[in-house]
């Protein structure tokens, strides 16, 4: 019978996948909520937005952006980029648009028969395997304070352009990448602005004598988080100085533990007094802000960029962990416990993603082909060799290095149960191990093992 999977969201993660199932002969559906390809590049950025990222490390690698772009392209740039990797692997012609997914679920305990997917208009199909790639910059959080703001508020994903503020009193609250470019778009239109900080910020400059600043981060092999944080903490010396300059507290926590700004333009505003800095907000009263240092502020629009909740409304409840509003999943893609359900991009690299999200994506789809061959999850045998985490910052090195990793054990597995299935009683056991009698070596051989035992 053949085997058909189902990829959920048609965004920079999406194609990345259906290209990787497409390229390994995988059948598919490809599903998308809205009516164009793109995803949050389509239907959630504003006009001005640029890449943080350089083209460079951003395109995918069999499909290079044109030589005419900028080192940081634009929104509208992106978005053509997207369409036309879509169209030169006959990508497009798979998607359903306008298609909304509402109910995932297991045909069994563990999803090893398959999944069952409801659409909005009532239509129920079964496949093997399920893909959640339909990103995690959708659901807004908006914090709540005492008191009434009788201005207009918008969240940034839902501004798009000035004409979206109401008056020239604009409080933007938030200070990751978007609020930054929202609070200096606000500066640049009305001649100032205010930005509210509930905490402080590490800001990376885009470019470091020439280089863009995301380069840095592109290592292929692992580097100690200790000389990461020395890197960067040395590009941020070299962008900024001293935090005390612009009116700002330098940041308490480690480099690495927050989102990184990567955000030249706010620190020059701020030093041509046309930003101000403010507090977390204490509580509203009509169009007047009250702050936790005693100031206030009377403004005709709040800007909320106060980021986003991951959530999946069409997964039942529990089938996955959950810690500090994330998921707990094995290498950012297998929930334990759980076959043929794979999740794409949901990680926050510091870096660029293009490599990294194809070459992830063809960990999952070939996770998909010997998922086939088992009678036990593949992420609970990856779990052997790398724990559940809800961490979604990381790393490109590391990352990069976990996509290896989990490639090399899959493809390992994939040829031991051939071994398994080829070789007579236990003769498989008295092989060589490729991987030595290291430690390192036992640990990867462990799951091997177990899933040579594991042949459906």
């Amino acid at each position: 019978m053949a085997r058909r999977y189902c990829i959920i969201g048609a965004g920079y993660t999406g194609l990345a996948v259906a290209k990787a199932y497409t390229d390994l002969g995988l059948d598919y559906d490809h599903i998308e909520a809205t009516a164009a390809i793109g995803g949050n590049w389509s239907h959630g950025v504003y006009d001005s937005t640029y890449l943080i990222s350089s083209k460079g490390v951003t395109e995918y690698p069999d499909h290079p952006m044109p030589d005419d772009y900028p080192d940081f392209p634009s929104a509208a740039q992106m978005r053509d980029y997207l369409r036309g990797f879509a169209a030169e692997f006959g990508l497009d012609h798979r998607i359903e648009f306008d298609t909304l997914v509402t109910d995932v679920a297991p045909l069994d305990d563990a999803g090893l028969a398959g999944w069952r997917v409801e659409f909005a208009d009532g239509a129920v199909r079964e496949y093997d395997g399920v893909v959640v790639a339909n990103g995690h910059y959708w659901d807004v959080n908006i914090p709540a304070y005492p008191g009434e703001f009788t201005g207009k508020q918008i969240h940034s994903k839902d501004y798009k352009r000035p004409a979206d503020l109401d008056g020239s009193r604009v409080l933007v609250v938030g200070a990751g990448n978007s609020g930054c470019d929202l609070a200096v778009e606000a500066a640049v239109t009305f001649g100032n602005a205010d930005i509210s900080l509930r905490r402080s910020y590490w800001f990376i400059p885009k470019y470091v004598l020439g280089i863009p600043s995301g380069n840095f981060d592109v290592g292929s092999v692992p580097v100690p988080r200790l000389v990461q944080e020395a890197i960067f903490r040395s590009l941020v010396t070299i962008g900024m100085g001293r935090y005390e300059s612009f009116g700002l507290t330098k940041p308490e926590h480690r480099i690495f533990d927050q989102d990184l700004v990567v955000n030249q333009q706010l620190p020059y505003f701020l030093k041509h007094g046309r930003i101000t800095v403010r507090p977390e907000i204490a509580r509203f009263d009509g169009r007047t802000v009250h702050f936790t240092d005693g100031t206030s502020g009377t403004y005709d629009t709040i800007v909320w960029a106060t980021g986003f909740k991951t959530t999946f409304p069409f997964l039942r409840d529990g089938l996955l962990e959950w810690q500090n509003g994330q998921p707990r999943l094995v290498s950012h893609t297998f929930a334990p416990g759980v076959a043929n359900l794979y999740f794409a991009g949901l990680v926050a690299p510091r870096s660029g993603a293009g490599m990294l999200l194809m070459n992830s994506s063809r960990l999952l789809a070939e996770a998909a082909l010997l998922q086939q061959r088992l009678r036990t999850p593949v992420g609970d045998l990856y779990a052997r060799i790398s724990e559940p985490s809800a961490e979604i910052l990381a790393g490109g090195p590391e990352l990069r290095w976990e996509v290896v990793r989990g490639r090399w054990l899959v493809r390992a597995l994939a040829q031991l149960l051939t071994a398994r299935a080829l070789l007579p009683g236990s003769a498989w056991r008295d092989r060589e191990s490729p991987f030595g009698a290291s430690a390192p070596g036992r640990r990867l051989l462990r799951p091997i093992r177990t899933a040579a035992r594991l042949i459906a």
